[in-house]
């Protein structure tokens, strides 16, 4: 099964592409619109009728990308305990602005499905970025890599893909503010153990980016906070769904 989440602020340009490529590919759709203050989510109304298979959740004011995250993901993770949705369903998160290279999902998935992988963060070819924001990205992810135990070469990437137990999981651990969400998520389920890779390349096709150097302070200090809430101690037992016969 898959399930495709998709955070969406001030899209109106790309919105809709997105989320229709991404219909016809996935079983569910999760969209979470982040109070735009532009016609996104009238755009996204609008196309609903007739893709019954697609979700839409919304804040009132903008509350920023991890909040929209920790929204969808709280969903899905509801309807699993409830036995709803299936543990080993994949979850892709999707940028709503078009910068993520869709032509590769399938090739995605099956490097996820072959490799045993719990969670695929797509590496991404930055080369067009410009000079500061690869510097900022090396330096994330080497601090990333040395708190989580486990190689990240892009911890700042939100094109991935999840195993739907183990995002649960993770869940437990970490809340995320502003963009911090996708470092966390990383260093997260690196400390519980689970397979990350981090080293498929893609490119890139448009260069977006909101994130400014306040954001960057953030996620260095959410990274060991991350890693500090997984220590053994606190672990505990996975979150299991209650089947309509226990309850």
């Amino acid at each position: 099964m898959r399930i495709a989440v998709v955070p969406a602020y001030n899209e109106e340009p790309t919105v809709i592409q997105v989320i229709e490529r991404l219909s016809a590919f996935v079983d569910e759709l999760v969209v979470v619109d982040d109070g735009s203050t532009d016609r996104t989510r009238e755009l996204v109304q609008r196309w609903l009728p007739g893709h019954d298979h697609v979700r839409l959740l919304t804040f009132d004011v903008n509350r920023g990308m991890s909040a929209a995250y920790y929204l969808a993901f709280t969903h899905l993770r509801e309807r699993y305990l409830a036995a709803d949705l299936p543990g080993d369903a994949l979850v892709f998160t999707i940028d709503a602005d078009g910068q993520h290279e869709l032509s590769v999902l399938d090739d995605l998935e099956q490097v996820m499905l072959d490799g045993g992988i719990d969670a695929l963060l797509v590496r991404r070819d930055l080369t067009t970025y410009p000079r500061y924001k690869q510097l900022g990205n090396a330096i994330l992810s080497r601090w990333a890599t040395l708190w989580a135990g486990s190689p990240l070469f892009d911890v700042e990437s939100g094109y991935r893909i999840f195993r739907l137990e183990s995002l649960v999981h993770a869940l437990s651990f970490y809340r995320g503010y502003r963009y911090s969400e996708t470092v966390e998520v990383a260093v997260v389920l690196c400390r519980l153990g689970y397979r990350v890779s981090n080293d498929r390349l893609v490119p890139v096709p448009v260069y977006r980016s909101r994130t400014r150097l306040r954001d960057v302070v953030i996620d260095l200090a959410a990274i060991p906070a991350a890693a500090f809430r997984v220590r053994p101690s606190r672990r505990g037992p996975r979150p299991q769904p209650v089947r309509p016969q226990d309850r």
